[in-house]
């Protein structure tokens, strides 16, 4: 592996680490509390954090998510990664997508019509081989 792409692995992972930071600290340092998890049929565990606790949480969480979204398109920046979007041809307007889809029903309808001719083309001429067969079988026999 070449060092931009180790580079750019470790960057990744270095932010997806960051991105997990603040829910660490919150819980290790005891701001934030799971309740116990209890077997079914029991009565729920009480939560020990008041509601207030975990919306301030969440709000944090959300300005340091975007913040760290912006730290990794910076970084990839700067190591030369940048996004470019997929070059395509642009779409067909209605008119030639409908256009097209007509001349593909049209294909269509003149395979099947083909097909159908040399399908009738074969039964007529094994019914006339079988006619010569019956026919030379009568006057043979």
């Amino acid at each position: 592996m070449d060092r931009r792409r180790l580079a750019l692995v470790g960057v990744t992972l270095g932010l997806v680490l960051l991105g997990l930071a603040p829910a660490v600290i919150a819980f290790a340092a005891g701001w934030l509390h799971l309740p116990h998890i209890e077997p079914p049929l029991h009565p729920a565990a009480p939560d020990r954090t008041p509601p207030e606790a975990w919306a301030v949480f969440a709000v944090f969480y959300l300005f340091w998510i975007v913040g760290a979204s912006l730290l990794l398109v910076w970084c990839y920046d700067r190591l030369g990664y940048h996004w470019q979007p997929h070059e395509r041809k642009p779409r067909l307007s209605r008119k030639e997508r409908r256009k097209r889809a007509a001349v593909m029903g049209a294909l269509t309808v003149e395979d099947q019509a083909v097909r159908d001719a040399a399908l009738r083309r074969r039964r007529e001429r094994v019914r006339r081989e079988q006619a010569a067969a019956e026919a030379a079988r009568k006057s043979g026999g």
